[in-house]
């Protein structure tokens, strides 16, 4: 009765769940509570629990996690080969699957980290990552006619609606681009977008991204935001600021007239946009058309 889900919808609108006669610890529950389950929340049950079947993992009901840890920990053990060859520290790791906590969040969270060392196959992390986080995480599906690279992993974690518009995701982990250059040419069979932070950071690593892509004879096209939630640059943990100097010393060659038009207005302006608030499908399923 903690989950605000259960106790509004579940207990008190639709009255398919109750306390026990003379006891607030036991819930029972009520005539049409087994057809409600069957119809809105069987599938995600069986989706999560094959999941946790799979990852050997014990379905309990002690593991609380978040929806958004949930798909993490997918996320996870979708690329657990590519994850266990350059493991990093547990630090290092909670701050590329966790952006949204601190770097010390799984020192905390004993359970989740033990799951973790699970799902990769490995006792402990390593004290140091001698390798520096190289690796690429791919979400794939069936009938890919798209890539996009992210910026941010958060995109990996909630792939549904970009599989059922056949766009197939990567992440380089840590920022490294060089991780690119590994990458047959056979692989950017289909036309490729980048989705990123608008600031300092974000589009320098698109500018590399750009070279190495281009060097390969293929094209990338940088995600333009049609109507941009601009930030301030010093708003929450962001920490990329706009450098002194044309265009921030960026390298102009690699955007558009469009794309340079609106990183001079975000100078300007000293602001930035943030890569969560941009929509990529229906942009990508546009320019397509």
């Amino acid at each position: 009765m903690s989950n605000v889900f259960v106790k509004k919808v579940l207990h008190k609108n639709r009255h398919l769940l109750k306390h026990k006669d003379g006891s607030q610890d036991i819930i029972v529950k009520n005539e049409g509570f087994n057809e409600y389950f069957k119809e809105n929340l069987l599938d995600q049950y069986e989706y999560y629990a094959e999941f946790f079947e799979n990852a050997g993992i014990e379905i309990s009901a002690k593991r609380t996690y978040s929806q958004d840890i949930l798909e993490t920990l997918i996320l996870i053990h979708k690329n657990r080969k590519t994850l266990r060859k350059n493991l990093s520290t547990p630090h290092i790791f909670s701050s590329n699957f966790f952006k949204d906590k601190d770097s010390k969040f799984l020192d905390s969270k004993p359970r989740l980290k033990d799951d973790i060392l699970t799902i990769l196959g490995v006792e402990k992390f390593p004290r140091e990552s001698p390798k520096d986080q190289q690796y690429r995480l791919v979400v794939d599906c069936l009938d890919p006619k798209y890539i996009l690279l992210c910026e941010n992993i958060d995109f990996l974690k909630d792939p549904f609606e970009f599989r059922k518009n056949h766009i197939e995701l990567w992440y380089l982990g840590g920022n490294n681009t060089k991780k690119l250059y590994e990458v047959p040419v056979d692989k950017i069979r289909f036309p490729m977008y980048y989705v990123c932070d608008w600031d300092f950071h974000g589009l320098d690593t698109y500018s590399r991204i750009k070279k190495i892509i281009t060097e390969k004879d293929k094209n990338i096209t940088l995600i333009i935001p049609p109507s941009p939630l601009l930030k301030p640059i010093k708003s929450g943990k962001h920490d990329s600021k706009w450098k002194e100097g044309l265009l921030s010393k960026l390298d102009a060659d690699a955007f558009t007239e469009e794309e340079t038009q609106l990183i001079d207005q975000l100078i300007e302006k000293n602001k930035w946009i943030e890569e969560q608030t941009i929509s990529p499908i229906s942009l990508i399923i546009n320019a397509d058309t």
